[in-house]
Formats: structure tokens, sequence, C-alpha cells
């Protein structure tokens, strides 16, 4: 396999992981079958890059799709204040360095502050923020 067609299989494979984290559906990877995929979440709570198992309904190709974990170079603070405006305007962030749709989680935190931990499940990278930001309370 040349360079063009590994990189082809990754964009698909990538498309495909986005499919199962948004929920979307999959086609089946056997020829001529038309069934219905359905995708299973086989990650752990703490895992920084996800995996999904998938398996066809109808003539049961079975396959698994998991992230590419690449923690580094890390989210910039730029980075980090872009992803939270586009979720402040509920519109889809996603990870600059992959393109990943990027998951807000709400902490508990006590001082009262709203605090997120943004995470791609993709390439595992994963930062924690309070909102608003330091420079923004004054």
């Amino acid at each position: 396999m040349n360079a063009e067609e590994d990189q082809a299989q990754q964009q698909v494979a990538h498309r495909e992981f986005v499919h199962a984290l948004q929920h979307e559906p999959i086609a089946c990877h056997a020829v001529g079958c038309p069934g219905p995929v359905e995708t299973s979440d086989l990650s752990q709570v703490r895992d920084r890059v996800k995996t999904f198992g998938l398996r066809c309904q109808r003539c049961g190709w079975e396959g698994r799709l998991t992230g590419r974990e690449q923690l580094s170079p890390p989210w910039g603070e730029a980075a980090l204040l872009s992803m939270a405006h586009e979720h402040l305007m509920h519109q889809q962030p996603s990870c600059p360095y992959d393109g990943t749709p990027v998951v807000f989680t709400s902490l508990p935190n006590p001082r009262r502050r709203a605090r997120y931990r943004l995470s791609c499940f993709y390439c595992g990278r994963r930062a924690e923020m309070d909102w608003p930001p330091p420079e923004a309370r004054q």
C-alpha cells in the first residue's frame, strides 16, 4: 500500500470515527451489503481515546474504530478560547489538529464558577478551563 492509499484509508476511518462519536449511521464494509451497522462504545470511562465496535445487523460483518493518540503539541490558549467561544455560540467546536468534534464536560467546582474539561476522543488531547477566563473577570 502506498502513502496516498494509507492516507485515504485514515481519512475514511477518521470520518467513520466522527460518525460513531456523534451516533450517526455508518455503512457496512461488506461488498453489496446495505445493512445497518450497530455501533457500540468499547471505551473505559478514563480512556483518552475512544474505541468503537461495529457490527452489521444484516450480514454479521464486524469492525473496530479507534482514535490515534497524539498528545503533543497540546492545545494553546488561543485554541481553547476559540473552542469555548464556539461552544457558547451553540456551534460544534472541533480539535484544531484533526477536526474531530470536541466534547465539553461540566466539572464540579466549589467556587461556583463554571469549570469544563475539553476532550478530543480521537487524538486524546484534554484540557480543563474555568469560565469565564481570569482575564475576563476584571
